[in-house]
């Protein structure tokens, strides 16, 4: 049975690397029957999203350009990190490239495809692929966890989705909102599942935090998608306050001389996804308003504090209120400022009853596509 995926996994992003690892090794582990590959389609948006250099020769991306110049071997040197882990550990196709029609012919040879997870539903991105609109007229088709990203869709974007709805037999989304949003445009049954990097337990997720060689003690992790002054002065203090240092990761190469003129405490570049997991599982305590430090937060049972996102008018914590209703824990969910009344504890109690719960069903979603009895 030739199985294939297709997501976002060559962004230089540790949740679109580790969510495109999980889904990957947990198919394979499911039966030693299945031949799966992730294949290896990337778009121009990621492409532009990720180069070292913007061509745009607006002021900011000269200014952004400066600053990856000055720090050129670090990044070069995460972009080989990246390349090493996925090479190492996700299974790959030929390399497609953004060549749809590749794509197309390519993916004849799959019985099942599959798409997910992460915003592969993003209408900025606007990817009809990650609707599979491609493959055999047999070939099984199914939606794993797909992410809006967006509590809304315009009027053109849900008349394009409801048509690209028609491709795929099964259909499952990450979000409460994606859920009702999606619902509201098919006649096809949608289910809410968990991302790819839950369907695995904490033992897996400890022994690949293992691969890192960091040995980093008493610092408060920090990272950010959306940097800002206020999350950057509530982190601060929050550390100065616990006798901590910060570590942090940028998250965009052009970020880097931000974080260190802002951030007090370490800023680490060359950091491979694996090492992204032992920051988590060895911090004293994580600040973020990343979906997936949130969930790792969560499987390594730290004491973590979100803060929220907006890109441009959208916010982006859709995501953050599904997967901290599953905990109990909305109230991990706060302003910037409401940090310097948070009081620090190394023993976070998490109750994981739900979550194992929706574990369950999501293995079942699956299952029941992939038809395995």
């Amino acid at each position: 049975m030739n199985i294939g995926i297709i997501t976002y996994h060559r962004a230089e992003n540790y949740g679109s690397v580790l969510q495109a690892y999980a889904l990957n090794k947990y198919i394979k582990n499911i039966n030693s029957k299945f031949h799966v590959e992730t294949i290896d389609y990337y778009n121009e948006t990621q492409e532009k999203m990720y180069n070292l250099f913007q061509s745009n020769s607006s002021i900011m991306n000269i200014i952004r350009n400066i600053h990856t110049l000055l720090n050129i071997k670090a990044l070069k040197n995460k972009k080989k990190a990246f390349k090493k882990f996925i090479s190492i550990h996700i299974s790959l196709s030929e390399t497609i490239g953004n060549d749809t029609n590749k794509l197309k012919q390519y993916a004849q040879k799959y019985d099942i495809c599959i798409c997910g997870s992460d915003q592969i539903w993003n209408p900025d991105y606007n990817i009809p692929a990650f609707f599979l609109n491609f493959g055999r007229k047999d070939c099984r088709k199914i939606i794993y966890a797909a992410s809006i990203g967006k509590g809304q869709l315009s009027g053109l974007e849900r008349k394009t989705y409801s048509k690209l709805l028609e491709f795929p037999d099964y259909i499952s989304v990450r979000e409460d909102s994606a859920q009702k949003l999606i619902s509201s445009i098919t006649e096809k049954n949608v289910e809410l599942v968990l991302d790819p990097t839950l369907l695995h337990q904490q033992e897996y997720w400890m022994k690949k935090a293992d691969d890192s060689s960091l040995n980093h003690r008493n610092y408060i992790f920090c990272y950010f998608l959306n940097l800002t002054d206020e999350k950057v002065k509530s982190a601060n203090d929050f550390a100065r306050k616990n006798n901590c240092e910060i570590i942090a990761i940028p998250y965009l190469h052009n970020e880097v001389e931000e974080y260190t003129e802002k951030l007090e405490g370490k800023i680490l570049s060359e950091v491979n996804p694996a090492d992204f997991l032992n920051l988590i599982r060895n911090a004293e305590a994580i600040i973020t308003d990343s979906f997936h430090a949130t969930v790792f937060s969560i499987i390594f049972k730290k004491n973590f504090w979100c803060f929220g996102r907006n890109v441009g008018t959208y916010n982006m914590n859709t995501r953050l209120h599904t997967l901290l209703g599953y905990v109990e824990m909305q109230d991990r969910l706060i302003e910037p400022n409401d940090l310097k009344n948070k009081m620090h504890c190394t023993h976070v109690d998490i109750d994981l009853h739900n979550l194992k719960m929706k574990q369950n069903e999501s293995i079942a979603f699956l299952s029941n596509a992939l038809e395995i009895s």
